[in-house]
């Protein structure tokens, strides 16, 4: 009986194990533990990573850089213009990188990224180039067209966009429309092809010349700057005879018959380097006893360098970046002209200095002073908008290597013919000509 008992009771506690086991959860033999609440001090480390991360973002976005859209005539026929242009670009790039970038009034420093793009001296080119900027690279501003004829394409395309541009080529056209205004979003730096006329006009008049004959380049530079001899030159008492128009690659120059048939004492050439060099070796040889005088769309080395007769004393007005040592100290531009002329140097190794690579780098100035004035968070638009607004706005006394600009909603240019000066060459390079020694050599 009590054996039954013994086995009655095995049995039941026997069950009550299997219960147990049973009711355990699922799977596992694991304890069961309870759920930490965090304690405050933990609680405090989280947020104050999450505040961390989220200054993380708020200061990378900071850091987008602002786009700078640059395009040059690094190859093709103006070349020897787009090359200096294009290693002023490279420069400033570096000089950013260097510093870091460009502070704002709100005290944040940015990057700046230059987009360097090449024209190939070819308006469609520079067409497409400008597209890609505007449309895929999304830039804040451009610095755009070594020729006038580059220039001219891409202005309807900055305009329609309202993107700031500031060319580096001459014609008037590219910054006024037909009446006279300024074009909104269209700046300029280099001296205007009216104030070129303006020199040659009164050295011409000096002379005694009466009537001159007038050779130019078949593109846009070169017809506006017959267009503003036509307009300049009659104040001076000196009227354009014969005058025809001729292509940089020609190798034929039958205007040059034509030169002497007309019997004028003095052509002048409207054109760029290549076509310059070639149409002056032409003149000088077919017409020796024919006087010749360039603009200032020569003023580099390239220019002299190509010259075969006739060199000696060749007369042009230039920007004064090409006779520094002729400032006087006290000048507005001297600084800002010799250093140029030290940080490219030194960049390049020893390149010579062009007045077209000082066009660049007046432009890069404007652009950075108005970058630097940009308030934070502005949408693109906005910033370009901003930016339009500082060039005509605040350019004033501005100190370049082309002149003291003074830009205006009527001027967007800025300068006067005094921002060039008249120059000539001698031996292998340019020296002053001042008026006082006009005709009296």
């Amino acid at each position: 009986m009590l054996k039954n008992r013994n086995i009655f009771a095995f049995l039941v506690l026997l069950l009550t194990m299997l219960f147990v086991v049973a009711c355990s959860p699922a799977g596992t033999g694991t304890e069961v533990v309870e759920e930490e609440v965090p304690a405050e001090d933990d609680m405090a480390e989280d947020e104050e990573m999450a505040e961390d991360e989220e200054m993380a973002d708020d200061e990378e976005m900071a850091e987008e850089p602002y786009k700078i859209g640059f395009i040059a005539a690094i190859t093709g026929g103006a070349a020897p213009l787009g090359e200096p242009e294009a290693a002023t670009a490279e420069m400033i790039q570096a000089q950013l990188d260097e510093q870091g970038g460009i502070t704002g009034p709100d005290g944040v420093t940015r990057p700046v990224e230059i987009i360097i793009l090449d024209s190939q001296s070819n308006p469609d080119a520079a067409t497409s180039a400008i597209t890609q900027l505007i449309e895929e690279e999304e830039v804040d501003l451009l610095i755009a067209g070594t020729t006038s004829g580059n220039s001219l394409a891409m202005v309807p395309i900055a305009t329609e966009n309202q993107v700031p541009m500031i060319s580096m080529a001459s014609a008037g056209a590219i910054v006024r429309n037909e009446d006279g205004s300024a074009r909104e979003w269209i700046f300029k730096t280099p001296q205007d092809n009216l104030q070129s006329a303006e020199w040659q006009g009164q050295y011409l008049n000096t002379l005694g010349f009466a009537n001159a004959c007038y050779l130019f380049e078949n593109n846009g530079y070169g017809q506006d700057t017959l267009a503003s001899a036509q307009a300049v030159y009659p104040d001076y008492g000196v009227e354009i005879g014969y005058n025809d128009s001729f292509n940089a690659t020609d190798t034929e120059f039958p205007q040059v018959q034509n030169v002497l048939a007309d019997g004028c004492e003095v052509v002048v050439i409207g054109s760029t380097t290549n076509g310059s060099i070639n149409m002056h070796n032409a003149v000088a040889q077919g017409a020796p006893d024919v006087a010749i005088v360039h603009g200032h769309g020569v003023c580099n080395q390239a220019f002299i360098d190509g010259l075969t007769d006739n060199k000696e004393g060749t007369p042009l007005p230039c920007g004064k970046l090409l006779v520094p040592d002729q400032l006087p100290d006290d000048d507005p531009q001297k600084d800002v002209v010799t250093t140029y002329i030290d940080e490219y140097t030194a960049f390049t190794g020893g390149d010579p200095i062009s007045t077209f690579g000082g066009h660049a780098y007046d432009a890069f100035l404007m652009a950075i002073a108005a970058l630097e004035s940009l308030e934070g968070g502005q949408e693109l638009d906005a910033r370009r908008a901003a930016i339009r607004d500082y060039l005509e706005t605040q350019i004033i006394d501005f100190p370049g290597t082309g002149g003291v600009f003074n830009m205006s909603a009527e001027d967007h240019l800025g300068l006067d013919f005094t921002a060039l000066t008249f120059v000539r060459v001698e031996g292998d390079g340019y020296a002053f000509y001042p008026e006082d020694a006009w005709g009296t050599e």
